[in-house]
């Protein structure tokens, strides 16, 4: 109970004409919008970067098999037909004179595709890795299911050791003389019409025959071939 000298104070009450509004409701602080973090963005844009790989991937690989399923394409053949010496003389001075005609049978199995070989072509003969001739084949279009019969005259004037011109002198006697024939050719695929991209074809042959001279027909005993390509 209050007590003393003056009266106690009224009780304290606010009307809406003191100040002729009521007062604001409370304001709750909101809160402040979360911005997107960067890795975010990188994530979605590398996501985006895979997805795009993937289906260019995934064209390249279903064009490739439509391709091969309507083509269906194969490798072309080759062989050596014929080998024969034109001219064979082993000189005193270790200096070897060679000059040899090689068929090569190329046959192109394909009902779709063609080729065309291209200048700038070399064949080479070679002993123990040492060249004895070399020649170039005939530029020309091989068609659909098309054999072709490539006549090749070689020609060269080579220096030997006396240690690879014995090796020669005594396989020559012997019998068996072992011999590389290389084919290194630009061919271009056409598929239909149209040709594709150029590339390089590689053939070598490692054949043994039994004679080098000009007056005998040499005969070939065994023959073994290897492929390959770059471009």
């Amino acid at each position: 109970m209050y007590s003393g000298q003056y009266p106690p104070p009224p009780n304290y009450v606010m009307l809406q004409h003191q100040y002729g509004a009521p007062p604001p409701p409370y304001y709750a602080p909101q809160p402040y919008p979360q911005r997107r973090s960067r890795g975010n963005c990188c994530i979605r844009f590398i996501c985006c970067i895979y997805c795009l790989l993937f289906l260019l991937i995934f064209f390249m690989a279903a064009s490739l098999v439509l391709t091969y399923t309507f083509y269906k394409p194969k490798i072309p053949i080759y062989k050596l037909e014929d080998f024969s010496v034109t001219n064979f003389n082993m000189q005193p001075d270790m200096i070897i004179n060679a000059e040899f005609l090689v068929t090569i049978r190329a046959q192109n199995p394909n009902r779709k595709i063609g080729f065309i070989y291209g200048k700038g072509s070399t064949v080479i003969v070679t002993f123990e890795g040492s060249t004895l001739c070399s020649g170039n084949l005939p530029a020309f279009h091989q068609g659909h299911e098309n054999v072709t019969m490539l006549k090749i005259p070689l020609a060269g004037k080579a220096t030997f050791g006396p240690d690879l011109n014995k090796a020669l002198r005594d396989d020559n006697e012997q019998g068996r003389i072992p011999l590389m024939v290389q084919v290194n050719v630009p061919v271009t695929v056409v598929m239909d019409a149209f040709p594709m991209r150029q590339f390089d074809f590689h053939v070598s042959c490692h054949m043994t025959i039994d004679s080098l001279r000009p007056d005998k027909k040499p005969s070939i005993l065994s023959t073994t071939y290897t492929f390959g390509f770059g471009f």
